[in-house]
This record gives C-alpha cells, sequence and structure tokens, in this order.
C-alpha cells in the first residue's frame, strides 16, 4: 500500500541539525551550554540535565540510561561517569568518536600522529577505556585523513565504525570488546558502504552506499555480515535520478529508510522490498518548492527527521509516514 510523508513541525531550537543518536531507538541527545538535553519522538526536549562540561563541550556519546557520558573539549576528553554527581575526569586524547560498548567501557578513536612530512594523519588508534579513563587495550586501523563514525550494536558488545576518507572511501570495521580485550576486522573491503546501524532486534545492518557509487544498498546479516538483500537504483527504483545518498535507518525490525539525493525519502521492507519515493505533504511550507531533504533519520516506526536545505540555510523537521 503506498505511503505518503505528512510535515509534522520544524524544530528551530535544533537549528539545521539532527540529536545524536547511536542505536536506532535512541536515545537521542544534545550537549548545549554544558546540559544533556534528551528529545522524544517527535524531537521535542525533555528537560535539561546539568553536566558540569564548559559550553563549549562537544557531546560524543551517553550511555543508555543518560548515567554517564563522554564529550570532546579543547582536544581532549571528558568522561563523567555519573551524571547525577558530574565530575569529569580528563584524558589527553583528540578523539573524533567515543562510543559505550558496555555500561563501563568506552571504545575511543583518536587520529594518529602525522608521519614527518606529512599534513595528515595515516591511522587511527582505538582505545578501550574504562570511565576513569584507563586504556585497557588499543588497535589500530589504517585510514588515510579519516574522521570516525561508530554506531553500537543493540545488545552485543561491538561497533560498527566508518573510517570516512572523504574521496578516498571509507574503511568500516567490526570492533568488539571481549571483557577488557579489543578486536578489529575490516569488512566489505571490496565495496563501497557507509554504516547505518543495526535494526532494533539486532540481527540486520543497513549499509547505503557510500557517495562514489550511489546506486546500491544492502542489508547484511548480524554477525555473520553476508548480504541477506540488495536494491538496485537502475532495476528497482528508476524514478531516482541521483542515486541513494548516505543517510537513514531502521524505522523498526520490519522496514528501512534510505534518501535518494536531492529528491525525497525512500521507504521499503527490511528485506529492500517494494521499495517507493515517498511524497511528502507540506513540503512547501518548509521549503518554498526550491529545497530538498539533506539528511533523514528514523524517529520511530512511523515517523523520522529530516534536515531540509534551502537557499543556505538548513531547518530540522519532523515527518510522519501515512498509508495513503
Amino acid at each position: 500500500m503506498p505511503l505518503r510523508a505528512k510535515w509534522v513541525g520544524t524544530v528551530p531550537e535544533l537549528d539545521g541539525k539532527l540529536p545524536l543518536t547511536r542505536t536506532s531507538r535512541g536515545p537521542r541527545l544534545t550537549l548545549e551550554d554544558g546540559a544533556l538535553i534528551a528529545w522524544d519522538e517527535d524531537l521535542r526536549p525533555l528537560g535539561p540535565m546539568p553536566t558540569g562540561l564548559p559550553s563549549a563541550a562537544k557531546l560524543l556519546d551517553a550511555r543508555a540510561d543518560l548515567g554517564a557520558l563522554v564529550a570532546a573539549v579543547d582536544g581532549g576528553l571528558c568522561i563523567v561517569a555519573d551524571t547525577l554527581h558530574p565530575s569529569a575526569v580528563v584524558v589527553a586524547a583528540a578523539a573524533d568518536s567515543a562510543t559505550f560498548i558496555a555500561p563501563d567501557r568506552i571504545v575511543v578513536t583518536v587520529p594518529g600522529a602525522h608521519a614527518e612530512g606529512r599534513s595528515f594523519s595515516e591511522f587511527h588508534r582505538v582505545l578501550l577505556m574504562d570511565l576513569k579513563g584507563v586504556v585497557l587495550d588499543e588497535r589500530r586501523v589504517e585510514a588515510d585523513a579519516a574522521w570516525a563514525h561508530a554506531l553500537v550494536h543493540p545488545t552485543d558488545p561491538a561497533l560498527l565504525c566508518d573510517f570516512i576518507m572523504g574521496q578516498d572511501g571509507s574503511v568500516l570495521a567490526v570492533i568488539r570488546a571481549d571483557g577488557d580485550a579489543l578486536t578489529v576486522r575490516e569488512v566489505f573491503p571490496a565495496e563501497a558502504f557507509v554504516n547505518r546501524g543495526f535494526s532494533p532486534d539486532g540481527t540486520r545492518v543497513l549499509l547505503p552506499p557510500y557517495p562514489s557509487d550511489p546506486n546500491r544498498a544492502v542489508v547484511a546479516t548480524w554477525p555473520e555480515l553476508d548480504i541477506a538483500a540488495r536494491i538496485e537504483v537502475a532495476e528497482d527504483l528508476p524514478e531516482v535520478q541521483m542515486g541513494i545518498d548516505v543517510w537513514g535507518g531502521f524505522l523498526d525490525d520490519e522496514h528501512v529508510l534510505l534518501l535518494a539525493t536531492e529528491q525525497g525519502p525512500i521507504v521499503a521492507t527490511a528485506d529492500l522490498r517494494g521499495a517507493e519515493v515517498v511524497p511528502l505533504v507540506g513540503f512547501d511550507a518548509v521549503s518554498d518548492g526550491e529545497g530538498f531533504i539533506e539528511i533523514a533519520a528514523p524517529l520511530a516506526p512511523d515517523r523520522f527527521a529530516a534536515v531540509v536545505w534551502r537557499d543556505g540555510t538548513r531547518q530540522t523537521t519532523v515527518w510522519r509516514l501515512e498509508r495513503v
């Protein structure tokens, strides 16, 4: 049955950005002037929680119960082990990502030191830390001038992490913690995918295409990472003009959200069947007919968030999926 997406509203407080989330079920979080704010499935703020961090702190992750968080401040890493009695541990690590892989363990990625004569890092350090900032184990990923983006499995002590190298592609790696030991394994080395996270039940992974080859998205099984389903633009979505963008995620265990570049949201089953570009009802009210959705991310089984670009400005919006 066909779908449409109806505009619910605009969220000016988010100023053209989306909250941080590491799983398809949230929490959805921002850190504003040192206060942690959670957002519901309509992107309504649920109230600030003081953290004691400076206003310049950038949120990297928070534990699912919001009892601990980690942030980047002035080239260092701040770990707040107890948000009810906030006191930060500062670690001298210029991290570009930090993710809770267990309630008391954080995986931290740090660009490596530049080699002599180089203006960029040629590798990333992958660190396992406790909440005191003690490094328990370390691994290395070879990736030039990269930045890291990690999403955590809903139940396993594992991350799927992109090390994104711009025009040179991306290294996709599975990072696991077994007690205080780390393992890092590159996956899909011959493919051009990005990571949009796990299904809520943790059995599948959505992998849209890297921008260099925007014509195919896949769903892989977990933990095997066998490709279980794929969608080809030419065969399955001929109306898509510029390919599939890097954004999206699982709406629920049975449906995924993708984004047709500068065109609109795509909804399909979790096995990537029945894919359709969903018309947007009320889009002119936020774009004047001139803009497009730049970023899309699930909020609930029947709704998603979208950053709408128009004339160099961005708005954070919420949309509800409806049967027609």
